[in-house]
């Protein structure tokens, strides 16, 4: 009995001698593995530590743990926060204060040796390469994503994660199919990273998740095939980004601009095509303004086209324009600024002006035509007989029924109104009488407003149908 009762003196203190500790699953392990940090308190009483990170390396998930052992009829509670982090090199641990039964308890410093992957002690290997570690704002700059696996592994499942690209803008590069090369199976992935601000950085690592056939026993010591998930992480990448003044594109582009026709009535529209190719970041090139004095101009919004080529982004930047005026007019010259690599000197490239003619003379001719009086016909009053009174009475109603079914005829056709895909189309068509009266320039200017100011006005189509002849 006394044998028995100075163990459980000695367990008790034990017990309060660790009433609160520090250790981990593993204390060596490779590039980018697991390791689980687990604080443990022998009581119920217990306030944990809250930890973000652990030498710099986030933790990716928390959990709590219960457990209960009973000596000679005596329980005792533990409890266990596990907190868990992938290090990509070797981390030391510091001590943590716990708060146990009121009083505060410190753990002891741990060690963490990690070692990089290579085919010597991991089956899968992940790595992230860049031709250049120093490179310009805005600059399209390939990075490569490279997987290996050996081939004996029996992979199931593959979740790839990519880095976190702050400051950059992103896009995919050329898709690879899987390649084999000396007894692993190699997956490429491409991508162009465009730096938006200028100073130091870090591309930080991706990360694979593989899932694998693990032969594992169940309860009833049969062996079978279960799914195990491991993590393998990549190497991040210093890079150092110099500022690009006076523009905010690097690449090398070319700008053009074309018209469906360089003559045109008053009040008729042509179509501008501006269009910019090359290669670089298209995605930052900023919609085209134009101001012509006098005219009316109609901006499209922008298409941007880019695919990914060897070493570098092409693309197209398409922009259109309607304009309509009532005097000749120029579509002066629009430029583009960009940054040249090979040179290492801004550009700036033009377009020529474009002279539209508009005709006046189809105008000044109605306008003419309109201003010829027209003289009250000569009546001659002839006497004539019962006969031609009846036959003149006869024909003069007849006249009068003609004349009422044409006018009701053209007044129908006049007020039918067309429909139209949009409002773009009937403004473009519309154009044509403005002038004419206050309330159809009223209409013009309400559907000018809907469609280039985000208006909301309300179409009063009978106006429009009083001036529309098909």
């Amino acid at each position: 009995m006394r044998l028995v009762g100075s163990l459980f003196f000695l367990f008790l203190l034990i017990n309060n001698l660790f009433a609160a500790e520090a250790f981990v699953n593993k204390t060596s392990v490779v590039a980018g593995e697991r390791v689980v940090l687990v604080l443990k308190a022998n009581t119920s009483d217990v306030k944990f530590p809250d930890i973000s990170d652990i030498g710099g390396y986030e933790i990716t998930s928390t959990g709590t743990q219960e457990r209960r052992a009973g000596i000679n009829g005596k329980w005792t509670r533990s409890i266990e926060k596990h907190y868990t982090f992938l290090p990509l090199s070797s981390v030391d641990i510091p001590s943590f204060k716990i708060e146990v039964d009121g009083k505060e308890e410190i753990t002891k410093p741990l060690h963490v040796e990690v070692k990089k992957a290579d085919i010597t002690n991991s089956p899968f290997l992940l790595e992230m390469k860049i031709k250049k570690s120093h490179v310009m704002q805005f600059e399209a700059v390939p990075l490569e994503v490279i997987f290996k696996r050996k081939e004996t592994e029996e992979v199931k499942d593959l979740r790839f994660s990519p880095p976190k690209f702050a400051n950059f803008w992103v896009k995919e590069g050329k898709k690879v199919q899987p390649t084999r090369e000396n007894g692993f199976v190699v997956h490429k992935m491409n991508f162009f990273i465009f730096p938006q601000k200028a100073g130091d950085f870090k591309i930080t690592p991706s990360r694979v998740d593989v899932g694998v056939l693990s032969p594992r026993r169940d309860m009833f010591n049969m062996l079978t095939n279960q799914l195990v998930w491991k993590s393998v992480i990549s190497n991040e990448i210093p890079l150092h980004v110099d500022e690009l003044k006076g523009t905010n594109l690097n690449g090398d582009f070319t700008i053009s601009t074309s018209v469906d026709k360089n003559s045109i009535e008053q009040n008729k529209g042509i179509n501008l095509t501006l269009k910019i190719s090359g290669s670089g970041n298209f995605d930052d090139i900023e919609a085209y303004k134009l101001g012509i004095d006098g005219a009316n101009i109609y901006a499209d919004k922008p298409e941007v086209k880019s695919f990914a080529a060897n070493q570098t982004i092409q693309g197209e930047f398409t922009q259109k324009f309607s304009i309509s005026s009532m005097n000749d007019f120029t579509i002066p010259s629009l430029e583009i600024k960009y940054y040249d690599a090979t040179t290492k000197k801004i550009v700036t490239k033009k377009t020529e002006p474009i002279q539209i003619h508009v005709d006046s003379t189809q105008v000044e001719k109605e306008v003419q035509i309109g201003a010829v009086k027209k003289e009250a016909p000569t009546i001659v009053r002839k006497q004539s007989d019962n006969t031609s009174i009846v036959v003149a009475f006869i024909s003069g109603v007849l006249v009068t029924i003609c004349i009422i079914i044409l006018v009701y005829f053209f007044r129908k056709k006049e007020y039918v109104l067309p429909k139209f895909e949009n409002d773009r189309e009937l403004l473009k068509k519309m154009l044509q009488y403005r002038g004419k009266s206050q309330e159809i320039d009223k209409q013009i200017l309400a559907l000018e407003e809907n469609l280039y100011s985000n208006g909301k006005n309300k179409i009063d189509k009978k106006v429009l149908k009083e001036f529309y002849v098909e």
